[in-house]
């Protein structure tokens, strides 16, 4: 019999472990400043006031391990007795046919086989978390298993595939990274961001002063800063180069890396256009010989390669920002509002309808948003309005909606016209061109759409769009 709660009312389950959280850090080390940088606003989602240090993040996450897997055969007494009278009674056994090729009864053959009512299984093991096992054992109604995986299933643990961060960040010198780790089902569920201030990123300032653009006085996004040693005012956009990582013991997803962006602004995540790095729970992960041998990219050297790759794809970000600042959606030729396109990408309408909102809201005139403004108004709504784990798949669903927006914005509207077209009653007009069916992330195909205005040449490299979005973005935060 289990116990009950009244049993352990002196330490709650809870206290002991958590089955969902998110953790803060800040500094590499517990030897590092656990401090942000000074662009980061305290009240954004991705600062706390007391933060971990990554190392100590870390070694917080659990630890699986395998335990042997038994199944129970019923047909099997617990004294070791056959029942060949249930046998006779299975559906789609052939008794006869197996009496006749075996050249006596079954139970004959139950008489000389050693039966036991319970068999190890070989060809699987248990995935198991040996805290919650613990627990279990001592009373508590706890579940601690998270998978049974098949016998070729290597466990990689977060202190193993994470810990060899910490190494690759101080060969580079970049001690004074920051993020957070949430995770779900007692850690059998993570999404982990960390943030590299060393890969700072700021975009070039305008060679004129910005015209106002609306009556509050609003005149741009730019940051203001005073040269201590000038006087001068310095203007500037800034962006952090990151990378997010995750690994499931639940049996749906590989451990993996990717880059990412961060506008300290806002405090808002953008997945880049980088190179997803995937590791599958086989092999052996920490073996650097084994895995090269067998033609796989060891753990430890992910992070320097992952690291370079954001650092090149750094020096994109410009040309990024201004192609999204140059496409505009019309959503006065459009046969469906920006709710509704929000939407047609998978958005819940909660979180859809805050967006809009707020991209109307920035937008002038209201009706015709930019791409930017698009995916920057969906990442400020879930950060303001998500109530669940950000290490659950329907957020990383909505970032990638984000990110899908900042690389391909021509192709994310066509997707949404089809989405729209598909809705729609069969003898209704399809709005998306003939020439446009084929999906297509050309900005000389997208002139082709109605209710799509895609910018000049020099408007791609326009940085005054940028900051004036940035600017109004967090006068906006600051009225809430």
């Amino acid at each position: 019999m289990r116990s009950t709660d009244s049993d352990h009312t002196a330490v709650p389950i809870a206290d002991l472990l958590r089955k969902e959280t998110d953790l803060w850090f800040a500094g590499l080390t517990e030897a590092d400043a656990q401090a942000y940088p000074a662009d980061i606003s305290a009240e954004t989602r991705c600062c706390s006031s007391d933060p971990l240090s990554f190392k100590e993040t870390i070694k917080t996450l659990p630890q699986a391990n395998t335990g042997e897997l038994w199944a129970t055969n019923d047909f099997v007494t617990t004294s070791g007795k056959v029942d060949t009278d249930a046998i006779r009674r299975v559906h789609g056994l052939d008794v006869d046919a197996l009496e006749s090729q075996a050249g006596t009864s079954i139970e004959a053959l139950a008489a000389r086989n050693d039966a036991n009512p319970v068999v190890q299984v070989h060809d699987h093991k248990d995935i198991v978390d040996e805290r919650r096992k613990a627990l279990n054992a001592l009373g508590y109604d706890v579940k601690f298993r998270w998978q049974i995986a098949s016998d070729s299933y290597t466990i990689i643990n977060p202190q193993e595939a994470y810990l060899p961060i910490i190494s690759a960040l101080q060969q580079r010198g970049d001690t004074e990274v920051f993020g957070w780790a949430s995770y779900r089902d007692w850690g059998g569920l993570l999404k982990m961001v960390v943030i590299c201030p060393s890969l700072r990123h700021v975009v070039e300032p305008p060679d004129q002063d910005l015209e106002d653009i609306d009556e509050e006085g609003i005149t741009s996004n730019t940051q203001r800063r005073e040269d201590c040693e000038t006087g001068e005012i310095e203007r500037e956009t800034v962006v952090y180069g990151g990378f997010q990582t995750g690994y499931d013991f639940r049996g749906t997803q590989t451990l993996w890396a990717r880059p990412i962006l961060f506008f300290p602004d806002s405090g808002t995540v953008l997945p880049d256009t980088g190179e997803r790095y995937t590791r599958r729970h086989y092999g052996k992960a920490t073996d650097a010989a084994h895995e090269r041998a067998n033609d796989r990219v060891p753990i430890n050297g992910w992070w320097r390669s992952i690291y370079d790759d954001i650092d090149l794809r750094m020096t994109d970000v410009d040309e990024a920002l201004y192609r999204t600042r140059a496409i505009t959606y019309d959503f006065e030729d459009l046969p469906f509002s920006l709710d509704e396109c929000y939407s047609y990408w998978g958005v819940a309408y909660k979180y859809a309808e805050r967006a809009a909102e707020r991209a109307r809201a920035i937008a002038k005139p209201s009706s015709r948003p930019t791409v930017f403004n698009i995916q920057l108004s969906l990442l400020i709504a879930l950060l303001e309005e998500y109530e669940g784990s950000m290490a659950s798949n329907s957020y990383q669903e909505y970032l990638e909606v984000a990110g899908e927006l900042f690389r391909k914005p021509a192709m994310m509207i066509q997707l949404a016209m089809n989405e729209h077209d598909r809705r729609a009653d069969d003898d209704t007009q399809p709005v998306l061109p003939d020439e446009q069916q084929t999906l297509t992330d050309s900005l000389e195909d997208l002139v082709a759409i109605p209710g799509i205005e895609v910018g000049t040449e020099v408007d791609l490299s326009d940085q005054q769009a940028q900051r004036v979005q940035n600017r109004v973005q967090k006068r906006l935060d600051e009225s809430i």
